[in-house]
């Protein structure tokens, strides 16, 4: 989870579609924009990237991109990644406008993981352990916010007529005015 590209050479894309297949692979031209996983609510979508998983392309741009609800999913034909070639079936003239823009909805989604449960075991760990820091690291923030809160309150820098109106209200209830008593102030000097 990261709005940064990850991944290396070993990345392709690839075309399915009857007996038509198409097999792109790094172009090796330095670019290193394989993949990345970019979930909203990572940011709470501040980071003005692109929320889903994205292959190619830029975070602005991804060559193959997958929303997170599904219903924003683009498949170009070209980036600067990958070798060039069409992702989505059909050819151009057949396609309705939405495919010629590159869009399509998402009808089943199938995960692969490659490696091993070895592989995929350690990849489990350390997305957990990252969670843990990153929860750690927002009670962290939290504290000290309220334990800068308290100090401010305990100082007085927060203002000391934060808790007035408790004392106003209790004036009333004992048939005090804030007025009465600022005019029998007045009439004892």
């Amino acid at each position: 989870e990261s709005g940064e590209f990850y991944g290396n050479s070993d990345c392709f894309l690839y075309r399915l579609c009857g007996d038509s297949m198409g097999v792109y692979r790094p172009k090796g031209t330095g670019t290193t924009n394989y993949m990345y996983c970019n979930p909203e609510s990572r940011s709470k979508g501040y980071d003005e990237l692109a929320h889903g998983l994205g292959f190619g392309g830029t975070s602005d741009r991804p060559r193959l991109y997958i929303d997170e609800v599904l219903d924003e999913c683009v498949a170009l034909e070209e980036d600067l990644t990958f070798e060039n070639g069409p992702l989505l079936s059909g050819s151009p003239s057949g396609q309705d406008r939405h495919q010629q823009k590159g869009r399509f909805d998402v009808e089943a989604m199938e995960i692969w993981a490659v490696g091993g449960d070895e592989v995929i075991e350690n990849a489990l760990n350390a997305r957990y352990e990252k969670r843990l820091e990153d929860i750690k690291r927002i009670k962290k923030a939290m504290k000290g916010a309220k334990g800068q809160y308290l100090e401010d309150l305990q100082s007085g820098l927060t203002g000391n007529k934060m808790f007035a109106h408790r004392d106003q209200m209790r004036g009333q209830a004992e048939g005090k005015c804030a007025e009465e008593d600022d005019d029998s102030d007045e009439e004892e000097n």
